[in-house]
C-alpha cells in the first residue's frame, strides 16, 4: 500500500508533555472542512464546528485532554489523557457516531508523541521517561522505558508494541543515558521510521544517534546505516521500499541525500551543493521533490536526482513552517514564487 502524502516532521527534538488543559486547545481540521476543538476543565468536551463556525457536535470525554490527532479514514479524533504515575490512555472520539468508541491504554512516561499513517489506518503512540533532576535513575527503569504502541484505527486495538531500549543500550554500552525519540515516517502496513538519540544523563552530550525501523511484523528494531549528519527531512518511496533522507552538511551551504534500501539494509549518498530543508510531493502524480535553500530539485522514486530544477527568488529559512498552512513549502516570504 503506497503513501499518499509525505510524513515530514521536524528533526528538532519535540516530545510533547502531557498536561491537563483548562481552556481551549487549538483546533484541528477534520472531514468536510470542519474543525474539531478540544476543551478541558470540569466538563471536558470535543466540539466540531463547520467552516462558518456553526457547532455540529459536542462530544463529552472523560478527563482533561492532552495532545490529540485525527485519522481521516476512521473519522476519529484520538485524545491522550494523563493518569496517575505517568500512565496514559487514549480516547477514540468517533466524529461520525459522536461518541467515544473506546479507551485505549498505552505505555507510561512523561513524554507522549502521536503519529497517524498517511492513509489513517494506523495510529502510533510513543511513551517514555523523562530526565528527573531529583531522581535520575528512576526514569530509566520500567515502566518508563521508551515504548511505541501500534493501533489499528478500524478496530482501535493495539496490534503491536515495540520496546527497543535493550537494543539501543547494547550500541552505546552505557546505562547512564536517556532518550530523545522522534517519529519520522510511517506506512499503513505498520512499519515506523524513528530517530533516537541516546544522551548522557550528567553531561547532556549525545552518545549515539540512530535511524531505525520498528517493523510491524517483528518486535526487533532494524538499525539503519549512519546518515553522517543531521537529518532534516525524510520521505518514503511510493512502494515503501526506499527511505529518502535529506542531511545537512558540515557547511551551511551543502548537504546530502541519503537513499536507504529498507529491504537490503544498504544505503547510498548523493552530494548536494545546496542546503536541504525538506522533502515533499507535488502535482496529480505526487512526484517527489527536494527543497533546498536556493532551489527545488526533482527526484525519482528510486532516489535519483533529476535534471529539473526550480530556482527560488529568496533563500528558504532553516526553521520549519506550519505544515498545514499555505506557507508549508516556501515559508511564506512575501512575493516568493516557484
Amino acid at each position: 500500500m503506497s503513501l499518499r502524502k509525505t510524513l515530514i516532521l521536524s528533526i528538532l527534538v519535540v516530545l510533547y508533555l502531557i498536561r491537563p488543559v483548562a481552556s481551549q486547545v487549538n483546533g484541528i481540521e477534520v472531514s468536510a472542512g470542519a474543525t474539531a476543538q478540544v476543551f478541558g476543565g470540569k466538563s471536558p468536551v470535543v466540539k466540531v464546528k463547520d467552516a462558518d463556525g456553526k457547532e455540529l457536535a459536542s462530544i463529552s470525554i472523560e478527563k482533561d485532554p492532552g495532545q490529540y490527532i485525527y485519522s481521516k479514514s476512521a473519522n476519529t479524533l484520538y485524545v491522550v489523557h494523563n493518569e496517575k504515575q505517568l500512565e496514559h490512555f487514549i480516547s477514540a472520539v468517533n466524529l461520525t457516531t459522536q461518541r467515544v468508541d473506546k479507551q485505549i491504554t498505552v505505555g507510561a512516561g512523561a513524554e507522549v508523541h502521536l503519529l497517524v499513517s498517511s492513509g489513517g489506518t494506523r495510529l502510533f503512540c510513543y511513551t517514555g521517561g523523562k530526565l528527573s533532576k531529583e531522581n535520575r535513575e528512576k526514569w530509566l527503569e520500567p515502566p518508563y522505558d521508551p515504548t511505541v504502541s501500534v493501533i489499528d484505527t478500524t478496530s482501535n486495538q493495539i496490534i503491536a508494541t515495540h520496546k527497543w531500549l535493550d537494543s539501543f543500550r547494547a550500541k552505546v554500552q552505557s546505562e547512564k543515558w536517556f532518550f530523545f525519540t522522534q517519529f519520522l515516517a510511517a506506512s499503513d502496513e505498520g512499519d515506523l521510521i524513528v530517530k533516537s538519540t541516546a544522551t548522557n544523563i550528567y553531561s547532556g552530550k549525545p552518545l549515539s544517534e540512530q535511524l531505525l525501523i520498528l517493523p510491524a511484523r517483528s518486535s526487533l528494531p532494524v538499525f539503519l546505516p549512519d546518515p553522517g549528519g543531521e537529518v532534516v527531512a525524510v520521505m518514503l518511496s511510493k512502494d515503501e521500499k526506499l527511505l529518502f533522507a535529506a542531511v545537512e552538511g558540515e557547511k551551511n551551504t551543502n548537504g546530502g541525500l541519503d537513499v536507504f534500501d529498507l529491504e537490503k539494509g544498504t544505503s547510498l549518498t548523493h552530494a548536494l551543493t545546496d542546503r536541504p530543508t525538506r522533502l515533499f510531493r507535488l502535482g496529480s502524480k505526487q512526484e517527489p521533490w527536494l527543497l533546498g535553500a536556493q532551489e527545488m530539485r526533482a527526484l525519482s522514486e528510486v532516489g535519483e536526482l533529476g535534471d529539473r530544477r526550480i530556482s527560488l527568488n529568496k533563500t528558504v529559512k532553516s526553521d520549519q513552517p506550519n505544515e498545514t498552512g499555505a506557507s508549508a513549502f516556501l515559508d511564506g516570504f512575501p512575493g516568493e514564487t516557484l
